[in-house]
């Protein structure tokens, strides 16, 4: 239907419109100029006509026709719009006649028998907005609004409904939105040469002109004025618009994203004028936010905006992290009238779609009972768009149009938006039409949706059931009361103090200082759970039961076993699971920067005849092996294996191709029966995932996977170190070793109480039978930093010891040698910060998303007899859980590896 350079020829544009006249529409010149069911006049012209301005019209339809047969005698040679305007203009034609109007067909006297079937409004003249701008292949398609009206005539549709005529847009109407600079700056487009329309279109954001576009627009826009009257009047009960150019992204003062003029924007406001309807209800479920139509009734109370779209934090187009996000609620008398459904990745379908109609749409539709529902019907979220890369099918959109359809007393208008697969577009559309026509819709799968869109749900209603009384449980905000923010505690905060307590008591653990400032200030403390915070509250508010609330970790098993078996453990926790790709990168950049910096200071140096073993759940996993590899060399000389435990996430984390060897053989990656990985061939993606093993179990929660592996994991790590060499007998012959946890221990001042509040304020190394001091004199003072500065020279001592003790151990050439070498700076180390007031993390991933850095503890025995045990260097992450807000919002960071400066000072040191 179009020809091969992207151009729709004017004559095959005038035979769909021939076809259109005859073949598809009700053929309203055989329809009785009266009729018994009918009492009074019901003609849908004169009604439309006496409603509403119409803009003027050719001398006659004959001449008319006559121009649209000039421009199709000459489309086999021109490439574009212009030209052919050109050629017909030398034809001498009628100077008065229009050459982008083509015949209309006669109306007539009433309508059809009944006012209870769906009406349509579908203009082949729309198809003249076209890019003559070099690309040819743009999205937005001259055909979409065709694909959609032969699938609908295919599909017996429009032989059972009312064709609405299409019309112009007035000035006036137009201006109950936009501008008069903008509405004028669109109208001096037909006399443009093409070099002025590529200057103008590209003033604006992805837009593009031609002569005809000015045209199409208002013939786009008061279409839909046509058919909204023709709703609102009684004369059809519901209605699909096929227009083009689309309108949701145009603002007020400019256009943009594909659209001139914001058709939806205006329809609102023409049923609020000339119909004296009030609340109107605005469903826009294309992919993209609709910024302009947001624009346009940001402060209204009477017009409720709703968008369900992809988000991506804010770098989906249109690309505006605050007013697409869940946050925006509207301004001044329009607080709360605003919705954003913000999906923060791709890949949302049926079940998230229907799952938000559910949860938020469909009950604040039922609140404000609206008097008129409008639809931005974009289709680019369906499944086989390549922009939206969504999977909607068309019974989902069927249900959503289906559920909306049942309120406002059945006055519902879709209007396209977008949507650039000219198939998915097709079925789309046809399932909303057959949904408009109360045709059986289609079944829909199992309602099942993933973790992403529960979660963004569950923010959404927080945010807006401040607004919304069917939206419960209501989020009670205490800032909100006035109450003092010194009388606020964090859940975070009470719990890391119980943490911190715990560890201590438990297992004598201590805060690990850190070389960086910035970490010692961004790692903060977190309850340490890959398992779930069971959070209940009470039915109406979302106010806390603690009686019924519970902790359930289950990486607590772990921390006992490693403890009674008699090995070291650092142990870090990831904050959160990330939602985006942005959210991923940055949290492994940082927690990778993080496990270097450790493995730096205290794993290498400290690595003597211990043997290290790592072990990484969820997505620790993919920073776990970012850190691997960082220091290949290093992880291949000391690390006995690598036990990773990545849960529900479908994508393994894999090493690089020259670690590939010594990854399969020492590693051990527990992945469900049913995971995507045991689908793959590739015998490289394989080695480079690692050993894969199965867990024995179909796809189960990570807290739930871990309570159950946890012998497995135990007897996996004991078969591989049992079949390493012993240690040499002579390595031990000198006076007992100091310890790395005997002098980071020593910062400390003696335990002469077991005052809770000695471990709560507590920063630096979790050690067994010792106590930090109080917060203000922990490694905040001169003296606290000569303390650390002192403890950092005995552990290089202690490394010199080690080196000259046992052969091969603090050389470049032995087994267990650090990467001095590869450090050069001789700046001075930076003194520790003292310890943070919040003390931050919370019983889950959710409530800890405003803190994205891991925290840590370190637990050491003072002595380490030959041949114990391996130390374990493990790393967590939080699973889901309810009851708390999530934040996707990263705090700033500027990443800076130190431990330069900390080989630094130890190489200043020993010299």
């Amino acid at each position: 239907m179009a020809s091969m350079d992207g151009i729709t020829p004017t004559s095959t544009i005038q035979s769909d419109y021939d076809q259109d006249l005859t073949n598809g529409a009700v053929d309203l010149s055989k329809t009785p100029s009266s009729s018994s069911s009918f009492s009074g006049s019901n003609n849908l012209d004169s009604a439309i006509s006496s409603s509403s301005p119409r803009s003027s019209t050719p001398a006659s339809a004959t001449d008319s026709y006559q121009d649209s047969q000039a421009i199709a005698s000459n489309s086999d040679t021109p490439n574009h719009i212009q030209n052919r305007i050109d050629n017909a203009e030398e034809s001498s034609l009628n100077s008065n006649a229009s050459l982008l109007t083509v015949a209309v067909a006669p109306q007539p006297d009433v309508i059809d028998e009944k006012s209870t079937r769906t009406g349509y409004v579908y203009d082949v003249r729309m198809r003249f907005h076209s890019n003559v701008h070099g690309d040819q292949d743009h999205p937005e398609d001259p055909r979409r609004i065709w694909k959609i009206f032969d699938a609908l005539k295919k599909n017996s549709c429009i032989s059972r409904m009312i064709k609405v005529p299409s019309r112009e847009a007035t000035d006036e109407e137009l201006g109950y939105v936009h501008t008069t600079e903008h509405i004028n700056s669109i109208s001096s487009t037909p006399d443009m040469p093409l070099e002025d329309l590529l200057e103008l279109a590209n003033s604006y954001n992805s837009i593009y002109l031609n002569n005809t576009s000015a045209f199409c627009a208002r013939l786009s826009c008061g279409s839909l004025l046509e058919l909204c009257n023709a709703v609102a009047t009684g004369q059809v009960l519901n209605g699909v618009a096929i227009v083009r150019p689309p309108g949701h992204h145009a603002e007020p003062d400019e256009a943009g994203g594909f659209c001139l003029y914001n058709n939806v924007a205006v329809a609102a406001r023409y049923l609020q004028r000339q119909h004296g309807l009030k609340k109107i209800f605005i469903m826009d479920w294309d992919v993209h936010h609709g910024n302009g139509t947001q624009k346009a009734f940001i402060d209204d109370p009477d017009v409720v905006y709703c968008s369900i779209h992809r988000f991506d934090d804010g770098s989906f187009y249109p690309g505006d992290p605050v007013a697409a996000a869940h946050t925006a609620v509207g301004e001044g008398a329009g607080r709360g009238r605003n919705i954003n459904i913000p999906w923060p990745c791709s890949g949302m379908g049926d079940s998230e779609y229907i799952y938000a109609f559910h949860k938020v749409v469909m009950p604040i539709v039922y609140e404000f009972a609206p008097d008129f529902i409008l639809v931005s019907a974009g289709f680019d979220a369906a499944k086989g768009d390549h922009i939206g890369e969504n999977l909607v099918t068309p019974s989902a959109y069927g249900h959503m149009t289906h559920m909306l359809k049942s309120l406002a007393g059945g006055k519902i208008v879709l209007a396209l938006e977008g949507g650039y697969n000219l198939e998915s577009i097709a079925v789309s559309g046809l399932a909303c039409t057959k949904a408009l026509l109360s045709d059986p819709i289609d079944a829909l799968e199992p309602i099942i949706p993933n973790e992403v869109c529960v979660q963004t749900i569950h923010e959404v209603m927080e945010v807006q059931s401040r607004y919304w009384k069917s939206l419960t449980p209501m989020y009670i905000d205490p800032m909100d009361e006035g109450v003092s923010l010194s009388n606020v505690v964090e859940l975070a905060k009470v719990l890391g103090v119980y943490r911190t307590e715990f560890l201590y008591q438990r297992h004598k653990m201590l805060k690990l200082p850190l070389s960086n400032p910035t970490y010692q200030t961004d790692f903060l403390d977190s309850v340490h759970t890959t398992g779930e915070f069971c959070a209940r509250t009470l039915g109406a508010s979302n106010i806390l039961r603690p009686d019924k609330s519970v902790l359930v970790d289950s990486v607590a098993q772990y921390v006992d076993r490693i403890v009674a078996s008699n090995n070291e453990l650092i142990d870090i926790v990831i904050p959160f699971q990330p939602a985006t790709e942005d959210e991923k990168t940055t949290l492994k950049e940082k927690s990778t920067e993080l496990l270097t910096d450790i493995w730096d200071n205290y794993a290498v140096i400290t690595g003597d005849q211990r043997r290290i073993v790592l072990l990484a759940v969820g997505f620790g996993c993919h920073c776990m092996v970012s850190f691997m590899n960082e220091r290949q060399k290093d992880v291949t000389r000391l690390v006995s294996c690598a036990v990773l435990v990545p849960g529900e996430d479908e994508v393994l984390p894999m090493v690089t191709k020259r670690l590939s060897n010594w990854y399969m053989e020492n590693s051990f990656v527990v992945v469900s029966d049913d995971h995507p990985a045991w689908e793959r061939t590739n015998q490289k993606l394989n080695s480079r995932s690692g050993n894969l093993v199965r867990s024995g179990k179909p796809l189960e929660k990570l807290s739930e996977q871990l309570l159950n592996l946890n012998n497995t994991l135990f007897n996996q790590i004991d078969d591989k170190l049992k079949s390493l060499p012993p240690f040499p007998e002579d390595q031990h012959e000198s006076k007992p070793i100091e310890t790395f946890m005997d002098v980071l221990s020593s910062i400390s001042e003696p335990r002469t109480s077991e005052p809770s509040t000695g471990v709560a304020n507590s920063a630096g190394v979790h050690s067994r039978d010792v106590a930090m001091p109080p917060r203000q004199q922990q490694l905040s003072t001169p003296s606290s930093y000569q303390n650390f500065q002192e403890s950092l020279a005995r552990i290089s001592s202690l490394h010199s010891s080690l080196s000259q003790s046992s052969p091969g151990i603090g050389s470049n050439n032995g087994p267990l040698a650090p990467s001095a070498t590869r450090y050069s700076s001789s700046s001075p180390i930076s003194p520790p910060s003292p310890l943070v007031d919040r003390v931050s993390l919370t019983t889950g991933n959710a409530s800890q998303r405003s803190q994205p850095y891991p925290s840590l503890s370190s637990r050491s025995q003072q002595q380490q007899q030959p041949g114990a045990n391996s130390p374990s260097l493990s790393i967590h992450q939080y699973d889901q859980y309810s009851g708390s807000p999530h934040q996707r919002e990263l705090q700033d960071y500027s990443p800076r590896n130190q431990s330069q400066q900390v080989y630094s000072q130890r190489q200043s040191t020993q010299k």
